[in-house]
């Protein structure tokens, strides 16, 4: 069954996820066309042309469109995407020819940029405080603190800092990653 009616208006830029997937990729929106709902946007199948109106059945036909494409492909295709202005983004992505996709707006959650990434972290920041290391967890990087020591891991698993335990923490993250 369809969510409630978004009350988040997404603008081009912001990254996004799909509620209705298990394991999500980072999305992000790269059209929200104001005059254009899931009925109008068409692609085409194997059998045919398809709406997204016709792939979500679950959501009103007349509800907004939103375009997105994931991240890993704008970020493999187009150099400093995150610097250009919404139409500049809808063209780059469309001159490179990086597949769209059209979602209902409330099938879609703004999330932090990299945060599906990062979710490995979780597990990390729960296993050090449980160690009695200080830890703040920034949804995608932590920064840790033992001993007047202090380290930043990321989403990336690159770990800062120096200090007698940057390497096994380097060894642990190796192995949660």
């Amino acid at each position: 069954m369809a969510p409630n009616q978004s009350t988040v208006s997404f603008s081009v830029g912001d990254s996004v996820a799909d509620i209705e997937d298990d394991d999500p990729d980072e999305a992000i929106v790269i059209d929200r066309p104001t005059t254009q709902t899931i009925a109008d946007w068409e692609r085409e199948t194997d059998s045919g042309t398809t709406t997204a109106a016709e792939d979500n059945p679950d959501y009103p036909a007349d509800e907004q469109l939103v375009v997105v494409a994931f991240r890993d492909a704008i970020t493999d295709s187009i150099d400093n995407w995150q610097a250009l202005d919404g139409d500049a983004l809808h063209e780059q992505v469309v001159e490179h020819d990086i597949t769209q996709y059209g979602f209902p707006e409330s099938r879609l959650e703004q999330i932090k940029p990299g945060e599906l990434d990062a979710q490995w972290l979780d597990s990390l920041a729960d296993r050090f405080e449980d160690a009695g290391w200080d830890v703040t967890n920034n949804t995608t990087e932590l920064h840790l603190k033992q001993y007047d020591e202090e380290y930043r891991i990321t989403a990336d698993g690159t770990v800062e800092g120096e200090g007698e335990y940057r390497e096994p923490l380097e060894n642990i993250v190796k192995m949660e990653r």
